[in-house]
């Protein structure tokens, strides 16, 4: 898991592996604020899910993960908190990976990480980061966010 902001040294770090650079690219030369919402083809594979949404309550919140695409939510306008934790400590509850490529998990009172994620930030989940997005900071945000999906074939 990385996380970080679109001007840092881990995204100028990220932004430097090859298979990372057409995403770095999308983010710098694509006017994200009027990107209309729904499915981008970035390249080989690499695609950007945009979506708004209101942020919610923790209680309705969803665990998962993936295992054929790596997670980038990138956080285009709004704030929301991520909770994270290895999916080897949830029991999982809907297997959806031929449609969806999506584990979900019952709820998780465990130890987690929490993650706030602002204008311009972004977390990278691999597969074995069960998360937990779209939550309230500290109230209702409304978040427009790219979730861009990499192959995880494209690194590892």
């Amino acid at each position: 898991m990385f996380i970080s902001n679109k001007s840092d040294s881990t995204a100028t770090f990220l932004s430097n592996i090859p298979a990372l650079k057409p995403v770095f690219d999308f983010l710098k030369n694509t006017d994200l604020s009027s990107l209309e919402l729904g499915k981008h083809d970035i390249s080989a594979g690499i695609f950007a899910n945009v979506q708004e949404y209101d942020t919610k309550e923790e209680k309705l919140g969803r665990w998962e993960s993936h295992k054929k695409y790596i997670d980038f939510q990138y956080i285009i306008s709004g704030q929301e908190r991520i909770k994270t934790t290895s999916n080897s400590k949830l029991t999982l509850k809907d297997d959806e990976l031929d449609k969806k490529d999506a584990l979900y998990y019952e709820k998780y009172q465990g130890s987690t990480s929490l993650i706030e994620l602002h204008q311009d930030d972004f977390g990278v989940f691999l597969p074995e980061d069960a998360h937990e997005a779209c939550l309230n900071l500290d109230s209702v945000s409304h978040v427009k966010k790219a979730v861009i999906k990499i192959p995880y074939s494209l690194l590892f």
